[in-house]
């Protein structure tokens, strides 16, 4: 039979609560001293764990911290390589098959993201004055960009003789009624 001067004793001496010094106290049959080993055993037990754990987490956290960083240090190499490739690449603005203005593709990009309804109306309305586009570089020479932009073009200018061809026949219908009427 347990008491409770025994609990208060393997208490005091462990600092452990009562119910963990009972039930030390009853696994050793009443034994004080045992109960008080098994109590530091467990406790000592306890520690390593969290010791152990403890170390796990901070292995974990630091290869987190390693994978974010090669992660980052991708990012960046990703975003160097595409900066490099939007300077060395350019938008030409052409105009009777002479090279007007050059500008790197990452210069166009940024107009068309930040500065979109001034720099697309711009292009629209440059192809009816005459003016052409074409990319050109390493990466952007050989590609279906440039047919669709040649083709872009020809639609326009196609379409601005139409409108001019338009113009010409009621400016000649507008004359040739002005001039019957003119003769009665």
């Amino acid at each position: 039979m347990i008491t409770i001067e025994q609990v208060e004793k393997v208490v005091n001496l462990t600092g452990a609560t009562y119910q963990d010094a009972k039930e030390a106290l009853e696994a050793t049959e009443g034994n004080v001293l045992e109960a008080v080993i098994n109590i530091e055993k467990r406790r000592g037990e306890t520690k390593q764990s969290t010791h152990a754990n403890q170390n796990r987490q901070e292995e974990r956290k630091t290869q987190n911290e390693e994978s974010n960083s090669d992660s980052l240090d991708q990012f960046v190499e990703w975003v160097k390589r595409w900066v490099h490739r939007g300077t060395i690449n350019k938008l030409e603005v052409v105009r009777n098959k002479k090279v007007v203005l050059a500008l790197p593709v990452l210069v166009f990009i940024i107009l068309v993201l930040f500065v979109f309804w001034v720099t697309v109306p711009l292009l629209i309305i440059s192809l009816f004055f005459g003016y052409g586009y074409r990319f050109s570089g390493p990466d952007l020479e050989k590609t279906k960009v440039n047919d669709a932009v040649q083709m872009a073009s020809e639609a326009t200018i196609k379409a601005k003789d139409a409108v001019v061809n338009t113009f010409d026949e009621w400016s000649k219908k507008d004359d040739d009624a002005n001039g019957k009427n003119s003769n009665h």
